[in-house]
């Protein structure tokens, strides 16, 4: 029966809400009804202490909570689009809940028939459907065929499952091993389940099951017509929403929650359709946005590194003392020779007990400075911790060792005395004249010596930590030859340039130093305490590179010199007269220190600490400020500065502190950012900067000495893209930058952060893969080093001003992206003549995208399934391994260089306690990085197929925004990518179960379709049989369409009554 309401007395307007009121209730009593019969037939009731709260009002349901709006969100939920119902005043009631958003997916097994999809459902509606129709329609009817035209499998070899809010409910049709009770009211002859289609009026029954309680609580009970026609919709939302109900079967004793508890179950014939409550998690993603220093931890580890260097320099201090006393012993007992020279037995003992003062003095001024600076770090907070605080341990350092080199080189003088003394006496003893007198002019060559070193040394106050250092470090010129030809000429050397960029080819020349000229009131040593270089202007020429400006080197010479470095190797200074300086002479702190006097440590075989010690040059700083006040000039013109430490740059003409990417002194480049829009000019002038596609490539080269004056080791290092990839690490590594901070701090804190990280690092063997590649990290887990090869170094610089294109638009403009950020692409080139080594290298450093994040399982995804799990990468692994280590299989010497040193100092102690070496499954640097973060349990990097394997073949879920930023970012990421011919990308996903959220990031971006990858394409390509899956490596938009295809399999949105399309 139906009836036709009429309304009448008023406006039209009037009567149209009036109408829209009355269909609301209308429906709620209607619904109320239906849904009352349903909850009856599952034996369901309210909770005897529920108290109704206004929170249940948004749904004509009963006891229905919504919760509150993620993060706080002030927006309408989706009503189907049917603005007419909504409230006037804009305020969320129950006319805005008339529909429901979900995601449904069919499932065989652990594979997806199709991919997740999300469905709108209007209560009550033509969207809608009644529950007894959904059950026979898509349950009971087995003729219903897959949306999946590839599948041929019936309904009982599927699942479907829909996904909202915080739940999943899964449907799985089964056979019964017998068919139902009949209906009382129907007879059994007029069941057909066979053919349900032609068959309407088949009953459908129902039971529930307690899964605590593990019985059956509510009997076999045959749905009535309400609770046929009860709305799917309405169905859903009570099972996803409805807490409060609980079982009401006393017969049974349970009182269980329906949600949780209750395995609810339809049956028809000899078919059955249970539904399966499930709670879930849906994750947010987390995109880092910019990468900031982490004081604290900068903090914690100054205090670390002053706490050993006060025991280390207490223990030195005593054993300069034990041998002072007895190198005065020695000298004493030589009174009694009768050959004896009691003047220069009493210098020799003058100047030991000024040296052994001397230690008492700097044991005093170096412990009380550390403890001064150990009590102002503790007691500042972590925004008040300066520079120049963190930067002290390695300061320190440095002071301990020209001051513990300048005692060496007198106790080495005094004992070049004593030794001649020695051998007077036993030559007058057997009356050998010619002898003596060879002794005597060593004498007095260790005497004049002993003198000089002590005119020199007493000019400056040992107290005085800076005025020492000063003196310490100027006061030898090093003669040396800027040809060395052991490293230099092409023939026998590595050329650091070669099939890299022709723009830093042509660039590259030698330079001849002039002798450099040495004050008139300054004696000529022999040896060198701090540096080569002079106070003195040191104006370098350079010329041509051609056969007669090169020194030649012979067959013989090579031979010779190879020999040389073969049986010195590793070869000591023996003196017994010279104490061992230990720990205090790792690190190069020869080298002169950078600006604003920063010292930083140049470890051989951490490339990282050489890229910081060039950073923070005064010869790099030079060149920065030349491409910054001519952004259009190219490095190809700058052949002059671009290969050589000029040392006649000072401190003074530098920036603050490293370049900050303005013309200094111009006050128009910087009006914008302290102007009235702040921060906003700022940004300009950043932008401008990284969209500059001149190439700002600086090489810089450094050399280490011994105390002879003799060179030790070369350094190397090309900064490639400088001013860009500076523009690039001022936005992201600043914490500020969106709120306009001043620029001239901001940057100098940024840049000198960057060189503080690099220059303490830890590698590790990323093992797996294809590549071989090396990593390491830096130890506060900011950035990655990776090794990577001149091919994809090549192919990075080619694309690098694309790059920097579409990191303006997503820094400044919006644009949403997962990418890895690559902060600085270099090249290292290390010559160790002491040891006969010589390495180059190339490096890229990125951020690390599971920085300071608890991850505890890590997913390497590619989107393909062919060979992607990681236990066949695994046995691939140790295959390599078994043959790695055949006694007759060669072992290269490059694969050790890249590995840290292996006597780790008393500075790294502690540093990563209880992180251990990483097994990782994958040549993955960002995955193994988080591995060794705090808090992380992760195991090793999973590949696709573990990730389907975890998921149980279903997606991810993600909430509704999130999903919605990454699947744009992936659109985003994955249209450059294919627009510059780079494939082979994946991208790492990191789960943070505390916090509930996939840390992302895509990564390996740095290989274009080249021949290579091709010709690879092509032979996986033939042993391939119909079926398989298709190689990894395809051409650039195909493997796009794949990776974009696989992410919507792998991950789906889970609606919520907030959501909004």
């Amino acid at each position: 029966l139906g009836c036709t309401i009429v309304l009448r007395g008023a406006d039209r307007v009037a009567l149209k809400q009036l109408k829209s009121v009355l269909r609301f209730l209308i429906l709620a009593a209607y619904n109320l009804r239906l849904e009352t019969s349903y909850l009856k037939e599952r034996r369901a009731r309210l909770r005897p202490d529920l108290v109704e709260l206004p929170k249940h009002g948004f749904s004509t349901s009963l006891c229905v909570d919504y919760g509150e709006p993620l993060n706080g969100r002030k927006i309408r939920p989706w009503n189907g689009g049917d603005d007419a119902v909504r409230a006037n005043s804009g305020e969320v009631t129950v006319l805005d809940h008339g529909a429901l958003l979900v995601t449904s997916i069919w499932m065989t097994e652990k594979s997806q028939c199709c991919p997740a999809e999300v469905k709108g459902i209007c209560y009550y509606s033509l969207q809608d459907v009644s529950l007894g129709q959904f059950l026979r329609d898509s349950c009971f009817n087995l003729s219903l065929k897959c949306q999946n035209p590839n599948c041929k499998k019936s309904v009982l070899d599927h699942s479907l499952s829909f996904v909202h809010n915080d739940g999943l409910l899964n449907i799985v049709v089964e056979e019964l091993d017998e068919d139902l009770p009949a209906h009382p009211g129907k007879k059994t002859s007029e069941t057909n389940p066979d053919n349900m289609e032609e068959d309407l009026d088949i009953p459908i029954a129902t039971w529930s099951y307690c899964r605590k309680c593990e019985k059956m609580v509510a009997p076999l009970t045959f749905i009535s017509e309400d609770t046929w026609k009860f709305s799917f919709g309405k169905f859903l939302e009570s099972f996803f929403y409805n807490r409060d109900a609980i079982l009401n079967a006393p017969d049974q004793s349970c009182s269980c929650q329906l949600q949780s508890a209750a395995v609810l179950f339809f049956g028809c014939g000899r078919l059955s359709a249970r539904f399966n409550y499930e709670p879930i998690k849906p994750f947010e993603v987390f995109v880092r946005a910019n990468l900031p220093i982490h004081i604290p931890f900068h903090k914690e580890e100054t205090l670390r590194r002053l706490e050993l260097i006060s025991g280390a320099s207490s223990d030195l201090f005593v054993k300069f003392d034990k041998h002072i006393e007895r190198v005065s012993r020695e000298a004493r007992t030589l009174f009694h020779s009768a050959v004896a020279r009691p003047e220069h037995l009493q210098t020799l003992l003058s100047e030991l007990n000024r040296i052994g003062s001397d230690v008492d003095n700097a044991a005093k001024t170096l412990q009380e400075k550390m403890a001064s600076v150990s009590e102002e770090c503790r007691r500042r907070d972590e925004d008040e911790v300066s520079d120049a605080l963190l930067r002290f341990p390695w300061f320190a350092r440095r002071y301990l060792f020209l001051v513990t080199s300048a005692w060496n080189d007198k106790l080495r003088a005094a004992g070049k005395a004593i030794t001649a003394m020695k051998k007077i006496g036993a030559s007058a003893s057997r009356a050998d004249v010619g002898g003596g007198e060879a002794y005597n002019d060593q004498l007095n060559a260790g005497i004049k010596r002993l003198r000089e070193l002590n005119e020199r040394y007493t000019t400056f106050n040992i107290a005085d930590m800076n005025e020492a250092l000063a003196a310490l470090a100027g006061t030898e010129i090093a003669q040396h030859d800027d040809f060395d030809d052991e490293f230099d000429e092409s023939e026998v050397s590595i050329d650091f340039s070669d099939g890299v960029d022709a723009d830093v080819l042509a660039s590259r020349r030698r330079y001849a130093a002039k002798p450099n000229q040495v004050s008139k009131n300054r004696v000529t040593p022999t040896k060198s305490l701090g540096t080569k270089r002079g106070t003195g202007d040191v104006n370098p020429v350079t010329h041509e590179s051609s056969p007669t400006s090169q020194p030649k080197s012979t067959p013989g010479g090579a031979v010779k010199s190879a020999f040389n470095r073969f049986f010195n190797r590793g070869s000591r200074d023996e003196n017994a007269y010279v104490v061992d300086l230990g720990v205090f002479g790792e690190g190069r702190p020869s080298l002169p220190p950078g600006v604003n006097n920063m010292v930083v440590p140049v470890f051989d075989e951490e490339y990282s600490s050489i890229i910081a010690y060039s950073l923070s040059s005064s010869e790099y700083a030079k060149q920065f400020k030349h491409f910054s006040k001519h952004p259009n000039s190219s490095s190809e013109g700058k052949a002059e500065g671009v290969g050589v430490a000029d040392a006649s740059v000072t401190s003074d003409e530098m920036p603050a502190f490293g370049p900050d990417g303005r013309r200094l002194g111009d006050e128009s480049l910087a009006s914008g950012a302290g102007g009235a829009d702040g921060g906003w000019g700022e940004q300009r002038t950043l932008e401008r900067r990284m969209l500059v596609r001149q190439k700002t490539h600086i090489k810089h080269t450094f050399r280490d000495f011994d105390g002879k004056g003799q060179v030790t080791c070369k350094f190397v290092c090309t900064t490639y893209w400088a001013t860009q990839f500076h523009a690039v690490r001022q936005v992201f590594l600043s914490e500020g930058f969106a709120k306009g901070e001043d620029g001239n701090s901001r940057n100098a804190d940024v840049e000198q952060s960057y060189i503080e990280s690099l220059s303490s690092t830890y590698s590790w063997a990323a093992s797996g893969g294809k590549s071989g590649a090396s990593f390491s990290r830096t130890s506060d887990d900011r950035f990655v080093i990776k090794c990577i090869s001149r091919t994809e170094l090549q192919m990075f610089l080619d694309c690098a001003p694309a790059y920097f294109e579409y990191l303006t638009k997503a820094f400044f403009h919006g644009l949403p992206t997962v990418l890895c950020k690559i902060v600085g692409v270099y090249q290292i080139g290390v010559h160790n003549r002491v040891m006969g080594k010589r390495s180059m290298e190339q490096v890229a450093v990125m951020q690390n995208i599971f920085y300071n994040r608890k991850i505890t399982k890590i997913f390497d995804l590619k989107g393909s399934l062919r060979g992607r799990f990681a236990a066949n990468i695994q046995s691939n692994k140790d295959q390599d391994s078994s043959q790695a280590q055949h006694p007759d299989t060669p072992m290269s010497d490059a694969s050790a260089s890249v590995k840290r040193r292996t006597s780790e100092t008393v500075w790294d102690e502690g540093r990563n306690e209880g992180s251990g070496d990483t097994s990782d499954d994958i040549v993955n640097e960002q995955a193994t990085g988080a591995e060794k973060g705090p808090g992380s349990v992760t195991t090793g990097t999973l590949l696709d197929g573990d990730f389907l394997d975890f998921t149980m073949g279903r997606p991810m879920p993600m909430t509704d925004r999130s999903k919605a930023v990454f699947q744009m970012s992936i659109l985003n990421d994955t249209l450059f990518l294919s627009i510059i011919n780079v494939l082979d990308y994946s991208i790492l996903v990191g789960l943070d179960e505390e916090k509930m959220e996939l840390v992302v990031g895509i990564i390996d971006f740095m290989r274009q379709y080249d021949i290579l990858k091709q010709m690879e394409r092509v032979g996986k390509s033939l042993p391939m049989v119909v079926g398989s899956e298709a190689p990894t490596i395809i051409q650039p938009p195909l493997y796009k369409a794949r990776f974009t295809n696989a992410m919507e399999r792998y991950f789906m949105t889970v609606p919520s009554k907030w959501t909004t399309i």
